[in-house]
């Protein structure tokens, strides 16, 4: 019988109930040593014969996610008539491989890119995909995309000064993704770029892309100029690659989002940032040790639903884990952190910064900054994850985590444990009192 995914969160009253282990966790508990046993024999040539350790330690933090025993938190209705509590166990941050994780880090990324960075102005969503050849060099040189990622963005800029007919400042968010269907490894970027930039005197000249055939053969000869380079493919396979009559590179730009609408502004911002796997794809057979992967139909493959062996989707899915500290997302020119440190100076910004920006920049004066340097600060302190957790339950589940479902009090942290024997005894309470933890395994706590 197949373990459905189904959540652990009821909105029918408004209730929040902690989450607790998922199918992904007991897929990894299940089949991850067996992967790690034969990865040299079945999986170390085609991916990565150093990524190993860093699989492991990511692994090792998921495992741990959401398991009670590993430390709890405990929150109490501030209510002295009612005192209801509950437990919290601890999160991993994988984003890439924690579904729960990853969706927290989706939906901060998303309000960060609404509240604080995106100009009320038109913007269009990018993608630029590669021809396969070309995509494995991205797998086995994982911080290639960085590089590549800058010359997009100075082609933008370029080409925006064309049209222009004189020097303009622009913005673009662009995020390196390499999932596709199936996990497939697809290297491509997405963007959110402004459609247009200000000049000298602080006018904003609107550019309207349409016709992007100069720009995709522009970008083709880019890419296979930098390849070639960097010695990663010779001359003649570059002139193969130019002689080629569906060349595989291509650019779309055909989704725009105008500067006031909020709600597309922070679909995209998600989209841009989202996982290479989602909890209601898949389904496990623990018996024949399977994986089924469920999807839209894709036009390539001719089919929507693909069976994995569990150790073989282990492999696909673990792909993705990017280097230690490496960020996938990167912002550039007026989005860029060091130009957003003057945008105080800039009028024409301030008219159309967000009101997020406004209440905390407004007064803070930066220093001079260059056009066009890259920010590759997207992550958020830990302090911001903290604060916003009971608010992105809100708008993931619908739910006040904060919000006593008893008395409609406050409820708030009163302590954080650790001692396993304690939680031990925690656990076992709760189980007796009928107030089991979701995915808790009661005989393990006899």
């Amino acid at each position: 019988m197949a373990i459905s995914t189904s959540p652990t969160i009821s909105t029918t009253q408004n209730k929040y109930i902690p989450r607790g282990r998922n199918v992904l966790h007991t897929i990894f508990e299940n089949h991850f040593q067996d992967f790690v046993d034969h990865y040299e024999e079945k999986y170390e040539k085609d991916y990565g014969k150093y990524r190993l350790d860093r699989i492991i330690s990511v692994v090792k933090n998921f495992l741990d996610c959401g398991d009670y025993i590993k430390g709890i938190a405990r929150i109490r209705c501030v209510n002295p008539n009612c005192g209801f509590d509950y437990f919290v166990p601890f999160s991993c941050k994988g984003f890439y491989l924690c579904p729960s994780c990853s969706q927290k880090r989706t939906l901060l990324f998303s309000e960060s890119m609404v509240n604080d960075v995106l100009l009320f102005l038109p913007h269009k969503q990018y993608v630029w995909t590669f021809p396969r050849a070309l995509r494995v060099f991205f797998k086995h040189d994982r911080k290639l995309f960085g590089e590549v990622s800058r010359l997009i963005f100075q082609m933008i800029q370029s080409f925006y000064n064309e049209a222009a007919g004189k020097k303009i400042k622009t913005a673009a968010v662009i995020s390196f993704q390499t999932a596709g269907d199936f996990l497939r490894f697809n290297s491509h970027y997405h963007g959110i770029v402004l459609e247009g930039g200000f000049d000298e005197k602080g006018n904003f000249v609107f550019i309207p892309f349409g016709n992007l055939d100069k720009m995709s053969e522009y970008f083709r000869r880019m890419i296979i100029k930098f390849f070639l380079e960097r010695k990663l493919i010779n001359e003649r396979f570059a002139q193969n690659l130019l002689t080629w009559r569906h060349s595989g590179f291509s650019i779309n730009n055909e989704i725009r989002i105008n500067g006031a609408d909020e709600k597309a502004r922070e679909n995209l911002s998600q989209y841009i940032a989202r996982p290479p796997i989602s909890l209601k794809k898949i389904f496990y057979e623990p018996f024949k040790s399977k994986v089924l992967f469920k999807t839209k139909y894709n036009d390539y493959f001719r089919e929507n639903v693909k069976m994995f062996d569990a150790e073989d989707f282990i492999a696909d899915l673990t792909l993705h884990i990017p280097p230690k500290n490496v960020q996938y997302i990167r912002r550039y020119g007026l989005y860029a952190s060091r130009t957003r440190g003057i945008w105080a100076s800039m009028p024409e910004v301030i008219a159309r910064a967000p009101q997020g920006w406004k209440n905390e920049h407004l007064n803070n004066v930066g220093t001079e900054a260059e056009d066009g340097k890259e920010d590759r600060d997207i992550s958020l302190s830990e302090k911001e994850r903290r604060s916003a957790w009971a608010r992105l339950l809100a708008k993931i589940y619908e739910v006040r985590a904060f919000t006593c479902p008893k008395c409609n009090s406050e409820m708030s942290i009163i302590s954080i444990i650790m001692d396993p024997e304690e939680i031990h005894k925690i656990l076992q309470h709760l189980v007796k009192i009928g107030r089991s933890p979701p995915g808790i395994n009661t005989a393990s706590l006899n």
